[in-house]
């Protein structure tokens, strides 16, 4: 199983894509990620001789990039061109194709910092349940510092669950940041009643993060909290220049009240003048939770057993590598050391089951290449 099955790469070969592909591409290659690069033609406005050769042009231009992820290593699943609006094929075919991640680009330079009201991006933005992850298009996307304010809604918890994975996945830090609006009196009369409420709202929200963040898996995670006062997209915005961020990670929607902020305007308001790449979250998360846990879980039990086996433990090690396979039938390492461990006990026989069952899927999944760096790997 892959870690980040599938990145929808909506591209606009009008502009320069170069950090949206280069972005695509550090992605998938860490995530073990199938690719698929799209671009929309209009639907009117063509004369057909000259729509077949825009559509060749477009072909060309994405059999360009193509290359680029083939030079990677990396396997582009599905090029495809369609004709018409350009939100709706994207995430019609997001939501046909199941893919995690929507990769779009932030449009060319020359519109700067700002989107277009009503843009393409900024469409998929709001209509996605699928994560959307946009790239600058005028800054080298580097991913060492994450960004994700929280007002402890529902569409935080998604937000913060995939900057935490995120954050692991890329080996950076990641700051979660708190914003509450100050109680303001113009009378001095009111000047100690004022510093007495700003200091209970400053404590209810320190509060309220830290009760948040408990049900949150940050072991392993270099992270930090921040609480800033102030109107919220304001101090995200001003939080990203001061310390320089290179990802940010929202919900689109969020609550309002006391000492919140609606996370779906804030959103909008950020994004429209945010320096940086961004993610904007509705419900999905962006890698496999199942799968996360399953790994630490195999990895532990896969450890246990190959030290019992070193003890001379045998019996407990097939244990526990039976139960590697209960996690996941698939994990050929276990059934590499079964059979390891069944020859030391002299059973030919389950030695030759686990031994066959292991090549057997190891010939439907990978070429002969690969079947034997990893035979030879855990054979030895």
């Amino acid at each position: 199983m892959k870690l980040l099955e599938k990145i929808l790469v909506p591209i606009d070969v009008n502009i320069d894509s170069k950090e949206q592909i280069d972005t695509a591409i550090k992605i998938a290659n860490l995530g073990n990620s199938e690719v698929i690069i799209l671009h929309v033609l209009p639907e009117e406005g063509l004369d057909p001789a000259i729509r077949h050769v825009v559509t060749g042009n477009v072909s060309d231009a994405l059999n360009e990039i193509q290359e680029l992820f083939k030079k990677e290593g990396l396997k582009v699943s599905k090029q495809v061109i369609e004709n018409g609006n350009a939100v709706n094929h994207i995430l019609k075919i997001a939501d046909k194709e199941a893919v995690n991640l929507i990769l779009m680009g932030s449009g060319s330079k020359e519109k700067k910092e700002e989107f277009k009201r009503g843009s393409t991006t900024e469409k998929v933005m709001r209509q996605s349940n699928i994560p959307v992850w946009v790239v600058k298009s005028d800054k080298t996307n580097k991913l060492d510092h994450i960004l994700c304010p929280v007002d402890f809604s529902k569409h935080s918890v998604y937000a913060l669950n995939n900057a935490i994975l995120l954050a692991k996945f890329f080996n950076a830090s990641l700051t979660i940041l708190g914003v509450y609006e100050k109680f303001s009196s113009l009378s001095v009369r009111f000047k100690d009643e004022a510093e007495k409420e700003n200091a209970k709202r400053l404590k209810d929200i320190e509060t309220e993060l830290d009760t948040f963040i408990k049900d949150f898996d940050l072991q392993d995670v270099n992270y930090s909290i921040k609480i800033k006062d102030g109107l919220a997209h304001e101090q995200i915005l001003r939080t990203i220049k001061e310390d320089n961020y290179d990802l940010l990670i929202m919900g689109t929607h969020g609550r309002s009240g006391l000492n919140r902020f609606v996370m779906g305007s804030v959103t909008e308001k950020v994004t429209r003048k945010v320096p940086c790449s961004f993610i904007t979250t509705r419900t999905a998360d962006i890698l496999d939770l199942k799968y996360d846990n399953e790994v630490k879980e195999i990895e532990d039990y896969f450890k246990q057993a190959n030290t019992l086996v070193k003890s001379g433990s045998y019996q407990e090690a097939i244990a526990k590598y039976l139960i590697c396979l209960e996690i996941n039938s698939m994990h050929i390492p276990s059934m590499y050391k079964l059979a390891h461990v069944f020859k030391i006990l002299d059973n030919k026989e389950k030695a030759k089951y686990y031994s066959r069952m292991a090549k057997n899927i190891l010939t439907r999944i990978w070429d002969d290449t690969i079947e034997q760096k990893i035979t030879k790997h855990y054979t030895a």
